[in-house]
């Protein structure tokens, strides 16, 4: 478990934060937009302390958000993104440039400095989906978010970001040359969101932030030009609508291609291309391959789905010690099992807390004495698989 830290105070570093902003939107902006083909309506919020709350597309979101509002806010941000580097671990977590969501730690820790901050007047901002779209549509948003929204007291802002998906999707290494657009939707005064219930206030933020990239691009296409637009695609898409294996997918260049011989190709309008093209967008195949999955895990017996080449790291508080670089991930009908050099962790199925993705196909496996266990692997591969896995063999279904 993490190691306990004394109390912050949300207001420390806080006019270094909005300097840094203000510099940041000022001078880096335009040249920041431009970079990224994107563009940004502005907005002056009438409240001044708000939660912000947007859809997850692109890593570049939170400063969309920020060049649009002209002002500082302080999002919530996951603990591995102050891991990444010195730089990040200094500005992100010890001068508070962030609120950091720890994995291993209680959702109300997280709840709490959320409301601190609120308290102590300071915007924050949230994607509601945690991550960023792994297919390309606005993903399961906790309910508590609504329940978050109501206790704080303050106003709600909804914002919307589209094209950031089709511009660098997430299980992607390059960018790609098409627009973006970010815009405030609606904001919601204190007042106003009082009469609302908490199931209110979470389909308001369902249907303010909600974006089908690929419906969005059927209906008002751009072209996103760029080198090797399917490489790494199987960060995404693991069974083939073919042959139904998992894992056999493998992409190079624009092809996208089996071991049985089905193949695509993806073009610059986002959708896959070819004689004998089954699903023509990811987020349609993602769809049918999560019930695909289901089926194989559900009906199947002794050792179901075995992978090499995993990256080991314990993650204690801010730190992380790789125990094994080439281990083997294992998944059975009750159980993980990472086997590695010296030892074989077994991980409970119906017991563990928490399986999640992270960054592009990274794994957060957490056993049921917290103890975090974080995956990389030597090769592309879907992490989502492993998170659906986790949903399904505990009969629940992933959104």
């Amino acid at each position: 478990m993490a190691n306990k830290e004394k109390k912050r105070n949300p207001r420390r570093f806080y006019r270094f934060a909005k300097f840094f902003i203000w510099c940041a939107i000022r001078f880096v902006a335009p040249s920041l937009l431009k970079k990224n083909y994107a563009e940004v309506e502005h907005y002056t919020p009438k409240n001044k302390t708000f939660i912000i709350i947007a859809n997850h597309s692109d890593i570049l979101d939170p400063g969309y958000q920020m060049i649009s509002l002209n002002r500082y806010v302080r999002f919530v941000a996951a603990d591995w993104l102050i891991t990444y580097s010195a730089i990040n671990k200094l500005l992100l977590d010890k001068m508070y440039g962030v609120i950091v969501k720890h994995r291993d730690l209680p959702p109300h820790v997280l709840t709490d400095e959320i409301l601190e901050n609120l308290k102590a007047g300071i915007p924050v901002g949230l994607q509601a989906e945690g991550l960023v779209t792994t297919n390309g549509e606005t993903g399961f948003i906790s309910p508590n978010t609504g329940k978050l929204v109501k206790d704080s007291g303050v106003a709600l802002i909804t914002y919307k970001i589209t094209g950031g998906y089709l511009r660098k999707p997430r299980w992607a290494e390059t960018k790609r040359t098409g627009d973006v657009f970010g815009k405030v939707v609606h904001e919601y005064s204190p007042e106003e969101l009082q009469n609302y219930s908490v199931e209110e206030i979470n389909e308001i933020i369902r249907r303010d932030i909600y974006v089908n990239a690929f419906e969005q691009q059927r209906m008002h296409p751009h072209v996103y030009k760029g080198e090797r637009l399917a490489e790494f695609c199987e960060r995404t898409i693991y069974v083939c609508p073919k042959c139904n294996g998992v894992s056999t997918l493998h992409s190079h260049d624009d092809e996208f291609a089996c071991e049985c011989g089905y193949k695509v190709t993806y073009g610059e309008d986002c959708f896959f291309h070819g004689d004998d093209v089954v699903f023509d967008n990811v987020l349609d195949w993602d769809k049918w391959q999560r019930k695909k999955w289901k089926e194989i895990l559900t009906t199947g017996k002794g050792l179901i789905y075995s992978e090499g080449g995993q990256i080991v790291y314990r993650v204690v508080g801010k730190e992380k010690t790789e125990l094994c670089s080439d281990a083997t991930l294992n998944i059975y009908p009750d159980k993980f099992e990472i086997v590695m050099d010296n030892e074989t962790v077994s991980l409970n199925i119906k017991t563990m807390k928490r399986v999640q993705n992270s960054g592009p196909q990274n794994l957060v496996l957490i056993d049921e004495n917290s103890t975090y266990y974080l995956l990389d692997n030597q090769i592309p591969r879907a992490s989502d698989k492993y998170v659906a896995a986790w949903y399904y063999l505990n009969g629940r279904e992933y959104q």
